[in-house]
């Protein structure tokens, strides 16, 4: 993983946007469940995320390590913390601190059913191996928009990540290439706030993410549509209704008219996504109203460590 100090400058936001993207997952996802508190939605992301940083960890180190490997080793860690066990055969990883600042959790509310089924396995899936190669469901978005917050790399390699990421769990090309450009929107979000608005829909079309056939996002979201079960199509209506959300200057209101738009029982994946969307704009301004989570100690300790460990305040 290459980076450069002098390449790519961050904006002066960027540690608020950062915490802002991190508070908006869990409140999205919570927000999705009708308060239920926390779940696995919020929570595997946050594996993913320390699995990320522990790559990076060792790079600071001067070892080479492999991102999606580490990614996969936290993501069988935070399987052990919903099951109370590892996968039979699989590798048993060393715990970090993030497992213990999970000792002694509720059951989580239950999130998108393909990363359990795809993470009880004892081999590691990949972009080059999948294990279940049709999967494509949105459990790839909010990963997405954790390895969105990598700074001073290239696209290509925030991409990379994104793909990989959800390559674990997700073998489906529509779903490496969902969250691919969903890393690189939140991306484009966090570096350039609205200025970054017309670039969104260039960038899903150019991961060849199409809105479902015949569907207007724009008016409404019939209930049970086919739209929630893909990747891509959770993307588009996440898109399209932060664009819309965001001619409301004011955040609490942009916040309603998101949630408003979605609907009632939104996908938790896609409001993750969205309202971190959202937060990536505005940072933690975006959910400022929002109710104190149960697990807000530690997405505070993680932005700590991230700040830190990718800029160095």
């Amino acid at each position: 993983m290459s980076e450069s100090t002098d390449q790519y400058a961050l904006p002066a936001e960027f540690s608020d946007r950062v915490l802002g993207v991190l508070l908006a997952v869990a409140d999205g996802a919570a927000h999705a469940r009708d308060g239920a508190d926390p779940g696995e939605t919020e929570t595997l992301s946050l594996y993913l995320l320390d699995g990320l940083m522990e790559a990076l960890e060792w790079a600071h180190e001067g070892v080479a390590s492999d991102e999606a490997a580490c990614m996969w080793l936290a993501a069988l860690r935070w399987y052990k913390l919903v099951n109370n066990t590892f996968p039979e055969g699989a590798p048993e990883p060393q715990p970090r601190w993030i497992d213990e600042a999970f000792d002694g959790a509720p059951s989580f509310a239950p999130g998108d059913s393909q990363n359990l089924l795809a993470l009880d396995n004892r081999d590691m899936a990949s972009v080059g191996r999948p294990l279940f190669p049709q999967a494509d469901t949105t459990g790839v978005l909010t990963r997405a928009a954790f390895m969105a917050l990598l700074p001073r790399v290239d696209e290509a390699t925030t991409a990379k990540i994104a793909t990989d990421a959800a390559a674990l769990t997700h073998g489906s090309p529509a779903a490496h290439r969902a969250a691919g450009a969903a890393a690189l929107v939140l991306r484009a979000a966090l570096e350039s706030g609205t200025d970054a608005l017309g670039r969104w829909a260039a960038l899903v079309k150019e991961f060849a993410v199409e809105e479902p056939a015949g569907e207007e996002l724009e008016d409404g979201e019939p209930e049970g549509s086919e739209r929630d079960v893909t990747a891509g199509a959770g993307l588009f209506r996440a898109v399209t209704h932060v664009t819309n959300a965001l001619a409301h200057t004011e955040p609490k209101a942009a916040y309603d008219a998101l949630f408003e738009a979605l609907g009632e029982e939104p996908d938790a994946e896609t409001a993750a996504y969205a309202t971190a969307l959202l937060a990536a704009v505005q940072g933690t301004d975006a959910v400022a109203h929002r109710p104190a989570s149960e697990i807000d100690p530690i997405l505070d300790a993680t932005h700590d460590r991230w700040v830190k460990l990718t800029v160095g305040e």
